[in-house]
């Protein structure tokens, strides 16, 4: 049995990251029962000096470095020095504690998996892997036949995260301080008896998101289930508890509905806990709070998070002068009493400038007295409403980035890009080898060395966060990069954005598999294209105008009109001025925001804008181009949301037939002119032809997209109709049923289109008179289109009207009367009296309650 042991050293280095010190606690325990002399960080690095240091002559004097293998690990600058100099000892053990990725360069190596098994099992792994033991060679039995016996039951040992964790942040290796706020946090969140929501509420830049992850660290044995999400954005949050959902074996349906099914879920469970962080305003967490089964906590800047919190709000503050001076000595061990006392002062005791500020120490060397002439001398940024007041911070800000600029240019030039990016998680990854494609969702920072070495760079002076190939700066920081930068400098930090926005490949935005991607960059998308109404002569190269389409786009598919109206309003009245009204990217916006005009029930708007972009393009592509034939189809749907349905059934029948003779039967195109037509015929009184079309257009839309497309399922959702309009109740409700569960996994509870599916079953299960089962459809439809749509929306008084004619029906005369009359008066309002929506509901009144009640 080799023990490896050197004279005057250690046996065993234990190598790991923040994230992973039970498991790297857990691994020494293990080893120093063996017999064996082991280092580790946690226990043995002596106060006062550079860990750094320290850590070197620890792996020198070692026999063997334990590598403590996560995704966490590999993405952590100090751990990557270490394995690297390992290996290049060949005195490596790597030892997987999740399920991650090896590099290449390392995956030669023979490593052993401690994560997914029992302790035993565990136990036995290291010391094998560190030749402490022979290993054990036990089959699983005769492999010709037989039962198998079930698998031993997984143990719970020091290390083990709870069975659904993520994405918590790595622990912070330099966290200081703060005993109070941490113990006064544990309090809060275990009354007994009761669902505790707790806030911490700060000013930017005191640490609370640090002290939310400390705490998750610290009680990571307490829960069974741990998530973290960033909840700065409505989309941010929602997207973050969709990915929960996956977690949870729920996730079906678009975004919301995800989030959805992931709250609910949290309902059926207990001892959980839910980390909501950089809550921005009350209002983005409304409707998404978790159920009452678990704990929450909250970090916000504003003291309004209070309605939601009651007394259970923390306020944090700066550090004190004790924590202050014990972080900077944590990154400057040698720093006298005085000098870090003054470094506290010049700094504000603001955490993160005190971070920034030990960070900067420890990579330049610089003495303290220069550092605090440099920071005296820098440059501060204009202050503005948007700016933070916090001259500390800004100093540090403006002094690590001009150092950077000469140390690591490409680090200093991709951050100052960054800054003009939303201030929410950026997916970064670094150019594919050969000809693999790059990761769907992701932005492309360059080659894998200068990824590698700029992600490193920004990470070691502490502008961001990293978590993987996934980068976060601080708000704070995000504008002090952007308010530093000269005029010429912001425009073209800008086009380098764009240029990296550019990079990333989502994929399909009509394919509900690829929304994920499209929600994490929408953030960023968003906040890009806002900086350039401050730039409106800085030309977009071509592909980002084409994400920003899709963007678009992807928003108005996912049933996110409101947003993507807006982002569609400013994007084409930069393009009309910049581009041009005939550019083929101004006309594609310009398609995107008619439909969303035409969601938001503003269908003359829409009207005219198709009928614009079709002229355009008729004049510039001629009448068969395909795009002209789309902005030809789009008008088609204009002319029948306003009545002209003859009109609209002639345009849709020359547009289909150019379809089929330019692109074919079976295009999706062509197929929706033939789905658009039968809707047509169906509402003109010609439903055996409007039947037949539609049955041929949902067979060969099955056969070309799927059963579960959105485009399928509108086919199913227009063909429902068509049979109930020929008396074929019974086969309308079936299709309705069929559809509405499909669109419900495939889109989502609360997307208009099944929201439609919805509200038109209801209506089948009245005609059928199951009118019980009816009424409820109806109220939930009702309820989630008025939360979807708003009061006002047709399709909302659509369903007011029809359940106000299932009320009565039960009887319940009084309330169906107030309803019909609350729609009457909205419909009057919204569409006018001589409407003929408006004149069904007064018609419904009349003949419920005679004429005194219109």
């Amino acid at each position: 049995m080799d023990t490896g042991a050197t004279n005057g050293g250690v046996d065993v280095f234990v190598s790991y990251t923040g994230a992973d010190e039970a498991w790297a606690t857990w691994v020494a325990e293990v080893l120093e029962t063996e017999g064996q002399r082991v280092a580790i960080q946690v226990w043995d690095s002596p106060a006062g000096e550079n860990f750094v240091v320290w850590i070197s002559e620890q792996m020198a004097a070692a026999a063997r470095t334990v590598a403590i293998c996560s995704t966490a690990y590999f993405a952590s600058h100090w751990c990557t020095q270490e394995w690297t100099g390992a290996l290049g000892g060949r005195s490596i053990v790597p030892l997987r504690v999740t399920d991650c990725v090896i590099p290449p360069v390392l995956a030669t190596i023979s490593y052993r998996d401690l994560h997914g098994v029992d302790e035993a099992i565990a136990r036995r792994r290291l010391v094998e892997a560190v030749g402490l033991a022979a290993p054990a060679r036990v089959s699983g039995g005769f492999p010709g036949g037989g039962t198998p016996s079930a698998p031993e039951p997984v143990g719970v040992f020091p290390g083990r995260l709870p069975p659904v964790w993520g994405p918590v942040p790595a622990r912070n290796l330099f966290f200081t301080g703060r005993d109070p706020l941490l113990a006064g946090l544990h309090t809060q969140l275990t009354h007994a008896g009761q669902v505790t929501v707790c806030a911490l509420q700060g000013t930017g830049g005191v640490g609370k998101t640090q002290l939310a992850v400390e705490y998750a660290w610290r009680h990571v044995d307490d829960y069974t289930l741990l998530w973290w999400v960033d909840a700065e954005t409505r989309t941010g949050l929602t997207a973050g508890l969709a990915d929960l959902a996956t977690d949870l074996g729920v996730a079906t349906g678009d975004l919301p509905a995800r989030a959805a099914r992931a709250l609910a879920e949290l309902g059926r469970r207990h001892g959980w806990l839910l980390v909501y962080d950089n809550v921005t305003d009350p209002a983005t967490i409304a409707g998404l709070l978790p159920p009452g089964s678990g704990r929450l906590i909250l970090t916000c800047r504003t003291p309004a998070i209070r309605v939601l919190t009651g007394d259970g709000l923390l306020e944090v503050g700066e550090f004190t002068r004790a924590e202050s001076v014990a972080l900077l000595r944590r990154h400057a061990p040698d720093l006298t009493d005085t000098d870090a006392d003054q470094l506290a002062d010049a700094l504000g005791d603001l955490p993160l400038a005190v971070d920034q500020a030990g960070a900067f120490l420890t990579e330049t060397g610089i003495p303290p007295t220069a550092y605090l002439d440099l920071l005296a001398h820098q440059p501060q940024p204009l202050f503005t409403a948007d700016t933070p007041h916090h001259p500390g911070l800004a100093a540090t800000v403006t002094a690590t980035h001009t150092h950077l600029a000469a140390a690591h240019p490409h680090a200093a030039a991709l951050a100052d890009q960054l800054a003009f990016l939303a201030a929410e998680p950026i997916p970064l990854t670094a150019a594919p080898a050969g000809d693999a494609p790059p990761v769907p969702g992701t932005l492309v920072a360059g080659d894998v060395l200068t990824t590698h070495t700029a992600l490193g760079a920004l990470t070691r002076y502490a502008l961001a966060r990293r978590t993987g190939t996934t980068l976060h700066f601080h708000r704070l920081v995000h504008i002090l990069l952007r308010a530093r930068l000269t005029p010429d400098g912001q425009r073209h930090a800008l086009t380098g954005a764009l240029d990296l926005l550019a990079t990333a490949t989502p994929g399909d935005t009509d394919d509900p598999a690829g929304w994920p991607a499209y929600a994490a960059l929408t953030p960023h998308v968003i906040a890009a294209a806002g900086h350039l109404t401050d730039h409106p002569d800085l030309p977009e190269p071509h592909r980002f105008r084409h994400l920003l389409e899709r963007t678009c786009w992807y928003l108005y598919r996912a049933g996110q009109t409101r947003t993507a109206h807006t982002l569609a309003r400013t994007t084409r009245t930069r393009w009309t001025t910049t581009l041009g009204p005939d550019h083929p990217h101004t006309i594609t916006i310009t398609i995107t925001l008619a439909a969303t005009h035409a969601d938001l029930a503003d269908h003359h708007t829409a009207r005219q804008l198709d009928e614009d972009t079709l002229a355009r393009r008729r004049r510039v592509l001629g009448e068969d181009h395909p795009d002209t034939l789309g902005s030809a189809s789009n008008l088609a749907v204009r002319l029948a949301e306003l009545g002209e349905t003859q009109a609209a059934r002639q345009l849709d029948e020359d547009t289909l037939t150019r379809r089929r003779r330019v692109l074919g039967d079976d295009h999706p195109d062509t197929l929706t002119s033939a789905n658009n037509l039968a809707g047509r015929l169906g509402e003109l009184g010609e439903t055996q032809a409007a039947r037949v079309l539609a049955e041929d257009t949902l067979a060969r839309r099955r056969r070309v997209l799927g059963d579960d497309h959105p485009d399928t399922l509108g086919s199913a959702h227009n063909l429902a109709i068509g049979l109930g309009e020929l008396g074929e109740t019974q086969a309308a409700r079936q299709l309705d049923e069929d559809t509405l569960a499909r669109r419900r996994r495939v889109l989502g509870k609360d997307h208009p289109n099944t929201l439609d599916s919805a509200h038109n079953l209801a209506g089948r299960l009245a005609e059928l008179r199951e009118t019980q089962a009816a009424r409820v459809l109806a109220e939930d439809t009702l309820a989630r289109r008025r939360r979807v749509l708003g009061d006002d929306h047709p399709d909302t008084l659509t369903s007011a009207n029809n359940l106000a004619i299932g009320l009565a029906e039960l009887g319940e005369t009084q309330a169906a009367r107030q309803l019909a009359e609350d729609t009457l008066a909205r419909r009057r309002r919204v569409l006018s009296n001589d409407h003929p929506d408006t004149q069904l509901t007064a018609l419904v009144l009349m003949s419920l309650f005679g004429s005194d009640a219109t």
